[in-house]
């Protein structure tokens, strides 16, 4: 079904893969589609060298020739060179492998060149504030607001209009907030972070797994320009889109599992620059873990001077051609090509290995629906299971895109994830209203008690001091306890250690028990014959 109301979000696409969600999204009608990373995959591994001793597999990073030779065959794609020629807004920011390389950061050595490749790419023009930022060496990010009281097609606010991007005057001045909007009260702000030109490099070694309180994500300037330009923002709902997740923390090892949460002080004023008083209705999204997952923070004041609390939900959407739980989509060249056995067995262990892991680990961000509520009955679902998605722990190991639907009438959002088939149930579906988004209203499902504030607060003090945090977020579902947090993360090294080289041992252990076989003796193969 058509609807100009929508905006539709998706990450981590093989430019050289079938990818069924493009029409699926053309015909959704959204007003704009944003990228949250890895809209193409530039860096490569070559084949593993089985000759030395400890086998490699060397990686290969893209150079900007190569980064612009795969946009260009990524805008060929039929799919989504339909979707470019449909009026609709195309808007993101980068992550890792559209940068260049696997995680990689403001170190990488074509840092500057990957940021003209992308926003050329994104079709913005030479003298848009992306573009200007991006030629200057800053990055690759900014807002776009989109005003729904417009007619279909003329939704997108120019910069001059919207004055939120405090860039978009040449000079730089824009501070002052406009006391009159030039867009109505049915508006939506989308900013988009880039979380890899001026992020700091992970730690390495057992330095790694504690939490870097000095580690930036986006670097001082980015961080100035977004605090000033979510403060402008007069939107009924903001968005922000980075290409790593914000809330969860599946791994304490970022080099195996980034995250926000492995750069504290950065997930605090992140968090701080969407809680400050006058942003409306705030809502993450993020990609790059290659499965959808529905997740919320509730958020307290940290010097106890109200007792307000406010929530923040992020929608994960990732893995449009490649996921957790399926087998990758067949090359655009041959799309009648059929899996092997050994991606078929990978897809499976990985499938396995993700669902054990989301039942034993400590991710109490997650959204889990419950049985059907007054907030049910009236059409919305605050703790996900809408409109006949999954019930239980909202993740999905299936290729997805997400959604956002604004419903002006009732001043609701529905959040959703859709699978790569047409015509069915969404994988994933919340809906809250814009006054539970924005903290009037509370949002049921949360386990937290004032206490647990208090006790969190007490524990990180010298952190809140150091960095002026203004806002404590704790995951919705309570904070786990350490016991808790390591028995998942064994869970994972455990699960991914018996279930990777199973295919290995399976031939060992049959060619050890035919080897070590007793022979038969000649009592009971005379018996045998009788």
């Amino acid at each position: 079904m058509v609807s100009n109301n929508r905006i539709a979000f998706g990450s981590c696409n093989e430019q050289d893969r079938q990818n069924k969600m493009w029409p699926i999204i053309e015909k959704r009608g959204p007003a704009a589609f944003i990228f949250g990373g890895d809209a193409i995959y530039g860096d490569y591994d070559l084949p593993t060298d089985w000759t030395k001793f400890l086998p490699e597999t060397p990686h290969v990073c893209a150079d900007p020739a190569r980064l612009r030779n795969l946009y260009k065959k990524q805008k060929a794609v039929p799919g989504y060179k339909s979707l470019l020629k449909s009026n609709m807004t195309i808007f993101g920011s980068f992550d890792d492998h559209d940068y260049g390389c696997n995680n990689a950061d403001k170190t990488f050595e074509h840092r500057y060149e990957a940021g003209l490749e992308f926003v050329e790419f994104l079709g913005q023009p030479a003298d848009s504030p992306m573009s200007r930022r991006a030629q200057a060496g800053m990055g690759v990010y900014g807002v776009k607001l989109f005003d729904f009281a417009r007619p279909k097609g003329q939704q997108e606010v120019p910069d001059e209009e919207a004055l939120i991007d405090p860039h978009v005057l040449d000079n730089g001045n824009a501070t002052a907030v406009p006391v009159f909007p030039a867009y109505s009260n049915q508006s939506v702000a989308v900013f988009v972070l880039d979380v890899r030109s001026n992020k700091s490099p992970w730690k390495q070694g057992s330095a790694a797994y504690i939490p870097d309180f000095e580690g930036d994500m986006l670097g001082e300037d980015q961080w100035q320009w977004f605090e000033a330009a979510i403060s402008r923002s007069r939107a009924a709902v903001n968005v922000v889109v980075s290409g790593l997740q914000h809330h969860a923390n599946i791994f304490p090892e970022p080099n195996i599992a980034e995250s926000w949460t492995r750069f504290p002080s950065s997930q605090q004023r992140l968090f701080d620059a969407m809680l400050q008083d006058g942003v409306q209705a705030p809502i993450l999204v993020s990609g790059d873990v290659h499965m959808s997952q529905l997740m919320r923070k509730d958020c307290a004041r940290i010097d106890g001077t109200s007792k307000q609390r406010r929530s923040l939900v992020e929608m994960t959407t990732s893995g449009m051609t490649h996921s957790w739980g399926t087998v990758s989509s067949p090359p655009l060249s041959n799309p009648n090509e059929k899996p092997s056995l050994q991606e078929r067995y990978k897809s499976f262990a990985a499938r396995v290995t993700m669902h054990v892991l989301h039942a034993v680990s400590p991710w109490t961000d997650l959204l889990v629906s419950q049985p059907s509520t007054e907030e049910a009955t009236a059409g919305l679902f605050p703790n996900g299971g809408g409109e006949g998605a999954k019930d239980g722990l909202q993740y999905s190991l299936e290729k997805n895109f997400g959604e956002l639907e604004f419903d002006w009438e009732n001043r609701r959002v529905s959040m959703r994830s859709f699978g790569e088939t047409p015509g069915t149930p969404p994988l994933l579906m919340a809906s809250w209203t814009l006054d539970q988004l924005s903290g009037h209203d509370s949002i049921p499902g949360s386990v937290l008690t004032s206490q647990n504030f208090v006790d969190q607060a007490n524990l990180h003090a010298p952190r809140f001091t150091k960095n002026g945090g203004e806002w404590m977020c704790l995951a919705h579902r309570g904070t786990p306890s350490l016991f808790w947090q390591m028995a998942g993360h064994v869970s994972t090294v455990g699960g991914l250690s018996i279930l990777l080289p199973f295919p290995m041992l399976v031939p060992t252990l049959l060619l050890a028990m035919m080897f070590f076989r007793k022979p038969r003796t000649g009592l009971a193969s005379s018996k045998r014959r009788i």
